[in-house]
């Protein structure tokens, strides 16, 4: 290896080795922006490689501890330099394929005169050559992210075809989600006759590129007629879609799954315990500018955790938040937290490799039992580093739009050392606001301990269950719960007080006390599809307000921390829900100074 991947292997083994005992700990990212890339195996291996060096020789670290070489990057005009992550697999035969995409033609016309064909290598005698590569798809197609090996043998390779001369607009964008699939070993290749769709809508702030870059799974539990492989693919439609197959090549038609998604592909992995984890985008997009498009919905990574083959899921929590994310955003290029590429360790724990963007794709270590505890807690002794503050401001130019941070900590007006963070709206910027995110609940309860200054123009906290932008109003009008701050409520000015809402989202509510041990209580208004995972604290003044609101801690604790099994009827009524709504405020949102 080359010295810089024997300093990333050593780091790795330090990491892995360091949080083996006790408590689990939150994610940690290894390294920032390392040239470093992973291609996955399947059963716990990875392989690293230099993206900046591509005639280096990657190692693979396999599930059996033995060190294998691949062939350089370089080698029959694969692509080089900073590329996504190659997937490799480790085959039931005991060798290693790989797929990977080639670029061909210098054209401009996607899929007419300018292609990303798909090609196959498997090694030979044990690992220790491999064979030359073979066409196994022509056409155009954009980020593979993962392939399996089902339990028949078949290799299956799920990906994006772009349709040629097909537009990124309505009624279903310029891709369909599909598979190739092999029964010889890589030796001759299949088309899928599915061809997988989901809607995309005018007014779209983003590209409609249709269902895309899905993922698979065979899971251990089957439909009545016996489809136990699930597909989730990337949308536009608000949540991530999803479509089964008994065999890897004939599929269900596609339809939203119980996953909201802002528009970003997900990641999928089986541990070796047999629990299935999902990390995708758990985030809402923010609505265009006066009209114009604004990136974002990437700004947090999540992951969610499943013991019974997918039926219930637990987490939905931030594993990897972008640390830039409160800064002014480059002019131009994909930014932000996706593209997840997960692998287990040997010691249980998942190494994902995932961002995009100078600085923001990372190694990231998860302890896949973090996702299931139940309490969360800040003091804000460690800063900001969990919360998102950033607003954003100035008008939308070519997809960008500046950032900057909202409500900052400032000392403890009563606790000598403390920190206390300060929501207001000191300008004619939008309003504050501050999101943090904890372990997923259908039923709990979240305490906030406050202090509203005198002259305090108003407030707000909120219980929700995905990642809006901090200064989204929709975060606000789509919230589960929300509870007003008042100078004339139950609050005294200069005062600290315990605020305290305990949901129960079967019973549809939510009680609230005010320091206070006689609840008053607070109507359900929005459906939450699988339970609240995030509090929002904002100011709600409509002129500057330097006076606010300070928070000393915030705390959450879950009663029952698993989101129950859905139905198809009750995704695709979700979604109607959603659109309905969505559409009623896509259209309200102003450019402040």
């Amino acid at each position: 290896m080359t010295m810089s991947l024997t300093f990333i292997a050593a780091t790795l083994v330090l990491a892995l080795t360091a949080g083996a005992a006790g408590e689990p700990q939150p994610p940690v990212v290894l390294r920032q922006e390392s040239p470093v890339g992973i291609a996955v195996l399947p059963g716990g291996g990875y392989a690293f490689y230099d993206r900046r060096q591509p005639e280096a020789e990657p190692t693979v670290f396999a599930p059996d501890g033995k060190a294998v070489k691949l062939e350089p990057r370089a080698a029959f005009g694969m692509p080089v330099g900073p590329t996504l992550p190659e997937c490799v697999l480790l085959g039931r035969d005991g060798e290693l394929h790989e797929v990977f995409m080639k670029l061909r033609g210098e054209g401009r016309k996607l899929a007419v005169d300018r292609f990303i064909d798909l090609w196959h290598r498997p090694t030979r005698g044990g690992k220790a050559r491999w064979e030359e590569p073979k066409l196994a798809w022509e056409g155009y197609t954009g980020a593979v992210m993962m392939y399996g090996q089902l339990s028949t043998g078949r290799i299956v390779v799920p990906f994006g075809k772009w349709v040629p001369n097909r537009p990124t607009a309505p009624p279903t964008g310029s891709s369909v989600s599909m598979t190739i699939y092999s029964d010889d070993d890589g030796a001759t290749w299949h088309q899928s006759p599915s061809e997988l769709t989901s809607p995309c809508f005018p007014e779209y702030n983003g590209s409609n590129y249709g269902a895309c870059e899905p993922v698979i799974v065979e899971t251990k539990r089957a439909d009545q007629a016996g489809r136990h492989i699930w597909m989730v693919m990337r949308t536009q439609a608000g949540f991530l879609y999803e479509s089964w197959s008994r065999d890897g090549a004939e599929w269900t038609p596609a339809v939203p799954s119980r996953f909201h998604s802002s528009n970003g592909p997900s990641g999928i992995l089986r541990l070796a315990d047999g629990r299935i984890v999902l990390f995708w985008n758990h985030c809402e997009l923010p609505p265009r500018a006066d009209g114009q498009g604004v990136y974002g919905g990437r700004d947090a990574l999540h992951a969610a955790i499943s013991d019974d083959e997918g039926r219930t899921w637990r987490g939905f929590r931030e594993v990897y938040r972008d640390a830039h994310r409160n800064e002014t955003p480059p002019r131009s290029g994909d930014r932000g937290t996706a593209y997840p590429f997960p692998a287990y360790t040997k010691d249980a724990k998942i190494l994902l490799y995932s961002g995009q963007g100078a600085g923001r794709r990372n190694f990231v270590l998860v302890d896949p039992d973090w996702l299931t505890q139940t309490r969360a807690a800040d003091d804000f002794a460690n800063g900001l580093d969990g919360w998102h503050v950033f607003k954003a401001f100035g008008p939308a130019e070519r997809w960008w739009r500046d950032r900057t941070v909202g409500p900052v900590l400032i000392n403890h007006p009563s606790k000598p050392g403390a920190k206390a963070l300060h929501v207001r709206r000191p300008d004619d910027m939008d309003p504050d606001g501050a999101v943090w995110n904890f372990p997923l609940g259908w039923k709990g309860k979240v305490t906030v301990r406050l202090l509203l200054r005198p002259g305090l123009a108003g407030g707000s906290i909120a219980l929700g269950d995905r990642c809006f932008d901090p200064c989204d109003d929709n975060g606000e009008r789509l919230a589960i719960f929300r509870m007003p701050l008042r100078p004339d409520g139950p609050f005294a000015p200069d005062k600290w007080h315990t605020v305290t809402m305990a949901w129960d989202l079967s019973a549809k509510r939510c009680e609230l006390r005010v320091d206070d041990p006689v609840p008053l209580t607070l109507p359900q208004a929005h459906e939450a599809v699988n339970g609240i995972s995030y509090l929002r604290l904002r100011s709600t003044a409509t002129a500057p307000d330097r006076a606010g609101f300070l928070v000393e801690s915030v705390a959450a604790e879950i009663s029952d921390p698993v989101a129950p099994p859905r139905t198809p009827e009750q995704n695709h009524a979700s979604q109607a829900q959603y659109l309905t709504l969505i559409e009623g405020f896509r259209n309200r949102t102003t450019t402040r100074k």
